[in-house]
């Protein structure tokens, strides 16, 4: 039998951590080991216990999420960190991007959509709620991109690499690399994954398919 996933739940707000600990303990592949309603106690459950996933809120009354995926991170151990919030601003999104979360998910979603997210999560993908992508998609930062940039990071959410890219667009791979380095500036992002990340959360993979073919 496989071994339950682990996950330490991080929310301020008693009620709703109440509801989703009642969802994930009727969920026999998932393993609450934990709760937590401060980043204080968040790190003092995640050294003592090993935890796969750990699913926090945003806004946790005092403080912020994304000041726990820091601290997660310090903490140089394995667990992924996903988000469930109520919060669709895109400026939290492209964060959460930048934190390198390996879902985002939101109050939208129902109670077999979560547990489907944190089945992608599980298996070792990244789940973007489609309301969060719609989010991104209808955000006005987004027009600050140029047409070549947008072909650029649509490709890279596809997996390609620079060569390929070059090829598939007509231009040089020192020209993709100039491409990467200013959409890397215009996001604030560190890394292509983040990119990538970005790309499909913002339905760009719609726009141009991926071929190894130069127009």
């Amino acid at each position: 039998m496989k071994t339950p996933t682990t996950i330490l739940l991080v929310d301020g707000h008693c009620l709703f951590r109440e509801a989703i600990k009642q969802l994930i303990s009727a969920w026999s592949e998932y393993e609450l080991v934990g709760e937590a309603a401060s980043i204080e106690e968040s790190l003092s459950i995640l050294k003592k216990v090993h935890v796969d996933i750990v699913l926090t809120d945003i806004d946790l009354v005092t403080e912020s999420g994304f000041n726990l995926i820091k601290e997660c991170i310090q903490l140089e151990r394995e667990q992924k960190v996903a988000i469930l919030t109520r919060q669709l601003h895109p400026e939290y999104i492209r964060e959460a991007l930048r934190q390198n979360v390996v879902g985002y998910m939101t109050h939208h979603l129902n109670a077999s959509e979560i547990r489907q997210a944190l089945a992608a999560i599980s298996s070792g993908k990244t789940f973007i709620d489609p309301s969060a992508c719609q989010a991104l998609a209808d955000d006005p930062f987004i027009e600050c991109i140029t047409d070549r940039e947008c072909d650029v990071l649509t490709l890279l959410g596809h997996g390609q690499c620079n060569a390929s890219i070059a090829q598939r667009l007509g231009i040089t791979e020192k020209t993709v690399k100039s491409h990467v380095s200013r959409l890397l500036d215009k996001l604030d992002m560190t890394s292509r994954t983040q990119l990538a990340v970005f790309a499909q959360s913002t339905y760009l993979l719609d726009s141009i398919a991926p071929s190894s073919e130069s127009n």
